[in-house]
């Protein structure tokens, strides 16, 4: 194996003191010192007293943030349009907030503590917002129907917002630290060198969103059935002591987590880049002349801590201008005794090289996810548009809110993947012969496929809804609602195969010290869709009102508009994604997997030495 670009330099760096890990090792984990972070991971034993904390999460953030623009018309007298404005504001700022609880997690305070802190501060913002919808003083009189057409009604006072934007506020911060954490912490009481934690990973990936898609699916409909026809205190309040249960649940369990020490590698990767610039001029070594590249490139062994799984990553020919980094011109100069760089920001290592390529490697395939979430933010969207039109009934007494009707589609995911892994990838396996049976990028190249097919389905929907509704007279169709199940359960299916498969994939590619930024890349994701939801339909509505008409296919009145001709639009874009990400996963390089014209010897290694060749193929796939 390369081991430096001098062989003397590479045997001192193997002797060199406390790597970074090990320096860490003390208290960086956030949770119980360095017992903690020897400790033997327990698997599903721990996951067990996490798993609460995120479904509360979800179930907590879409029991407020789905009813949101309803709360602020119905109990905060305002107008549709600035509820609307607080409702983008907050949804916005909460899908970018997971970014900045990564940095800090992976930079400053570990996981367990930015998890443990974004609890707190969550059971603290769903206090303050039930004390918000319950409260005479801090909510404003109730507007009558009459009022609200005439514009008199009583605005909220300063005392009022400030309350409620307080609540809001801290909900972002809790965002912020529990949606980024909760994922790779539960991922890390993982340890799949061993046989009874081999697959937990990837069913634990599975069995994560099945929790979140089943507390979404309570959120809008017991939730929201209790905020709309009994109270809006009461609706606030059952998310709110759920949180609270699944906080002192988490606190039951630091004595079996597993804490992983915080080191981020942000300056790492900057360095990178400066050095790979700094070093344009000099020139590569043959990708086969392997003796050649051992003398010329810096490649020390792997720090090693805490007796867990450390890859190191084979140089790789992708990316190869960012390989001058680790390019040695004068060991005596660049590398110091105890076999360190001399100056950081001239010298890098094999492995800073490699884990910089995996994030640049990356991005395309996050560009494709995004767009996924965007088409589905359009579904969303507009399946609640069409559902105000029909009839709501469920039997002949009972109605539903229009936003209930969502709730299928994270039903239908959480159905989906317990099928997944059951049925689906474990057949897979026995005809691929593959650790996971399906790849990856297999598994998000089939959400694509049959996310296309679920705005196919809507469409032929929208047609006959639209068509009924203009007949009616009143705009108001008598098909029912759940008319609608069909396309969010196929949406659904797409997002077993496509949502998980990103953060699986997310978590597994970003490298292993920025696994907290991977989940985070997930909700940027999310945020960027929502914006790029509005792009869209403002660019469909630019184009078809210059090919006839004045109204464009998507309208304020919905069947005015042409929601199955911009249905049929997203279908298009789907398979244009669906293009776009073939070549993208025909391009992409798995973190630790050497090509076919990459030099042998390079093997990614633990700290008990090589990879099993079960291991090897478990880390490709």
């Amino acid at each position: 194996m390369c081991q430096g670009g001098r062989p003397e330099a590479a045997s001192m760096a193997s002797r060199r003191g406390p790597q970074p890990e090990q320096e860490a090792a003390g208290g960086g984990g956030g949770g119980g010192g360095a017992e903690a972070t020897r400790r033997r991971p327990r698997g599903w034993r721990a996951v067990a007293f996490i798993i609460g904390v995120f479904a509360a999460a979800y179930f907590a953030g879409n029991a407020f943030s789905f009813s949101l623009t309803s709360y602020l018309i119905d109990r905060y007298n305002m107008k549709q349009n600035a509820a609307t404005n607080v409702n983008n504001i907050f949804s916005g700022t909460f899908n970018f907030a997971p970014v900045v609880g990564a940095f800090v997690a992976d930079a400053f305070w570990g996981r367990f503590r930015t998890l443990l802190f974004g609890t707190v501060v969550g059971v603290a913002a769903m206090a303050v917002i039930t004390l918000s919808a319950t409260v005479h003083e801090l909510k404003p009189p109730t507007c009558s129907p009459m009022a609200q057409q005439a514009g008199t009604c009583v605005a909220p006072s300063t005392l009022q917002r400030a309350v409620l934007y307080l609540g809001m506020g801290l909900l972002v911060v809790s965002a912020g630290g529990m949606n980024p954490t909760s994922l790779p912490f539960g991922a890390d009481q993982f340890d799949e060198r061993k046989e009874q934690h081999k697959g937990g990973l990837a069913r634990f990936y599975n069995w994560y969103y099945a929790a979140a898609m089943i507390a979404t699916f309570l959120a809008l409909t017991v939730v929201l059935y209790v905020q709309v026809n009994v109270s809006w205190g009461l609706g606030f309040a059952i998310p709110t002591a759920f949180m609270a249960v699944a906080l002192v649940v988490f606190l039951v369990g630091t004595k079996v987590y597993v804490y992983v020490p915080s080191e981020s590698i942000f300056s790492s990767v900057a360095r990178v880049f400066v050095a790979s610039c700094l070093k344009w001029r000099l020139p590569l070594p043959h990708p086969e002349d392997a003796q050649r590249q051992e003398e010329l490139l810096y490649n020390p062994p792997a720090a090693v801590g805490n007796g867990r799984r450390v890859f190191k990553l084979p140089l790789t020919l992708q990316l190869s201008f960012l390989n001058k980094a680790a390019i040695v011109t004068d060991a005596a100069e660049e590398i110091r005794p105890d076999g360190s760089p001399a100056r950081a920001w001239n010298l890098c290592n094999v492995q800073q090289v490699e884990e910089a390529k995996c994030l640049l490697k990356i991005i395309p395939v996050w560009i494709s996810g995004t767009l996924w979430f965007t088409v589905v933010t359009e579904l969303i969207n507009y399946t609640f548009l069409q559902a105000s039109t029909m009839d709501l009934h469920m039997g002949k007494h009972f109605t539903i809110p229009p936003a209930s009707i969502v709730a299928v589609l994270y039903l239908s995911v959480a159905l989906f993947v317990p099928i997944y892994d059951l049925l689906i990838a474990r057949a897979a396996q026995r005809v691929t012969k593959a650790g996971h049976g399906i790849t990856l990028l297999q598994r998000q190249g089939a959400g694509l496929v049959v996310g296309a097919l679920a705005f196919v389905v809507a469409a032929s929907v929208e047609r006959r809804r639209r068509h009924s509704a203009l007949a009616h007279g009143d705009g108001m169709s008598p098909l029912s609602v759940f008319l609608l199940a069909p396309q969010l359960a196929v949406m659904g299916v797409s997002g077993g195969f496509s949502m998980v498969g990103q953060t699986e994939f997310c978590n597994t590619q970003f490298p292993d010290q920025m696994r907290t930024l991977a989940n985070a890349a997930i909700y940027c994701a999310q945020g960027v869709s929502s914006y790029l939801a509005t792009l869209v339909v403002n660019i469909v509505n630019a184009r078809t009102r210059q090919h006839g008409g004045s109204a464009g296919w998507v309208t304020d009145d919905i069947n005015a508009g042409r929601i199955d001709y911009f249905y049929y639009a997203m279908a298009v874009l789907t398979g244009a994604n669906f293009v776009y990400f073939l070549v993208c996963s025909h391009f992409y390089q798995y973190k630790g997997e050497q090509a076919a014209d990459t030099p042998a010897g390079r093997e990614p290694v633990t700290d008990s030495g090589s990879l099993s060749e079960s291991d090897a193929a478990l880390l490709k796939t």
